[in-house]
């Protein structure tokens, strides 16, 4: 009986295991993608970035003429202290220092900014390359796309897709100059 029941669930085991293997005849299929690469030879983020980059260095501008002009007031303050009575001085200190903390202020909010904004194109760049990446996957038959990046220690370069995912997201993301 024991044989019986034991040779049923093998028999019944059987086709479960069949269907949960591989078929022998199906080729998994990889490939690589350096996506940090990918990234930054995109027509689109290097418009962004040079963008960008033309949007802080004019603030730069701004903000190093304005550094000037405290630096001028601080100076000039330096040398005329002496001559002033004790609570125009502290008045004049107060000032100053809260000049600073605005200039200080103005200096972290343009950061803050363009981090904002260097993120908002990436966030918006790194949809549309996995879009690609998916695209290229199905279309060739991938089983797998994986970004050396992350854990690949090695992988055969014949296999790395990346100037091939650059190219489709440039011909289907037109960077507009």
């Amino acid at each position: 009986m024991r044989t019986v029941v034991v040779s049923l669930a093998l028999l019944a085991a059987t086709p479960l295991a069949r269907a949960q293997a591989p078929a022998k005849n199906s080729e998994i299929k990889v490939a690589y993608v350096d996506l940090s690469r990918a990234v930054d030879e995109i027509d689109e983020f290097k418009n962004a970035k040079s963008r960008l980059k033309s949007e802080f260095d004019k603030k730069q501008k701004q903000l190093d003429k304005m550094q000037l002009d405290f630096k001028a007031k601080q100076e000039d303050f330096e040398k005329r202290q002496a001559m002033m009575k004790d609570d125009a001085r502290q008045a004049r200190i107060q000032e100053l220092q809260k000049e600073r903390a605005e200039l200080l202020q103005t200096y972290e909010s343009l950061q803050r900014e363009l981090m904002e904004a260097q993120s908002n194109a990436f966030q918006q760049i790194e949809s549309r390359l996995r879009n690609i990446v998916t695209k290229i996957g199905d279309r060739d038959g991938y089983t797998l796309i994986l970004n050396v990046a992350g854990t690949v220690l090695y992988y055969k370069r014949h296999q790395e897709i990346t100037d091939e995912v650059v190219a489709e997201y440039n011909k289907q993301y037109a960077a507009k100059k």
